[in-house]
């Protein structure tokens, strides 16, 4: 095999061509002749390395002689967040399995008694669950507002009226609810409103899915607004 510009043997471009293959070999990129020219460009080309050759997972600190389960929360390549806790399937004793026989008998959650701390945990660990938006109707209620490019939820701080107020921003002190450390963070910022999150979740639709939550998220309305953020009196 050569590279592209000597004058006998298999020409490989790069661009990935291959050419001047001799007779009664395959005549195309796309066969035996294009996956020896793939491996090749493996030597120089790390980023497709793992494609063709995988990883040693060793390497990684896996132990592939354990005999239990080498991680429990990977959910796949692609995902960026581990598994939830209820994806992870666990074997549990029979005699645990009391759901289906008091699940009827137990008297609905009052979701608007559940501390903030509750409702932060629920919107985090039940991402693209109901019970997210249940969450997140709840803590829209009590004046929290997620901010849609800092990925966060935030409030004002109390008695810290904003230090600057137009119809398009405010300026103020806020707590900002920081998850890698579970704990509200007092911070000073300027906040424009068509970054946070406005309008409450509108979950009546689908509250049939989850009906043990139905009272819980049938609390007031949210009211009319006149400034995108203004808080219920």
């Amino acid at each position: 095999m050569e590279r592209a510009g000597s004058e006998s043997g298999i020409q490989i471009h790069n661009d990935g061509r291959v050419s001047n293959i001799p007779a009664g070999m395959v005549t195309d990129q796309f066969g035996i002749v294009g996956l020896l020219a793939f491996l090749k460009g493996c030597r120089s080309r790390q980023e497709i390395k793992a494609i063709s050759q995988g990883r040693d997972l060793t390497s990684l600190g896996f132990n592939l002689n354990a005999s239990e389960n080498l991680y429990n929360s990977f959910l796949s390549p692609w995902s960026d967040t581990p598994c939830r806790p209820q994806d992870i399937d666990m074997s549990v004793p029979p005699e645990y399995i009391v759901g289906p026989m008091i699940k009827q008998k137990l008297i609905p959650p009052k979701i608007e008694n559940f501390n903030d701390d509750i409702l932060f945990y629920l919107f985090y660990t039940s991402c693209g669950d109901l019970l997210q938006l249940i969450a997140a109707r709840e803590l829209h209620r009590r004046d929290w507002r997620y901010h849609k490019e800092e990925k966060c939820w935030i409030a004002r701080a109390p008695d810290c009226e904003p230090l600057q107020k137009t119809q398009t921003f405010e300026r103020g002190t806020y707590y900002v609810f920081d998850v890698s450390h579970w704990q509200k963070v007092k911070r000073e910022m300027y906040l424009e409103y068509d970054k946070l999150e406005q309008a409450a979740v509108d979950v009546d639709a689908l509250l049939p899915l989850l009906p043990v939550f139905r009272k819980a998220a049938m609390a007031k309305p949210v009211p009319e607004q006149t400034m995108p953020w203004e808080y219920s009196t």
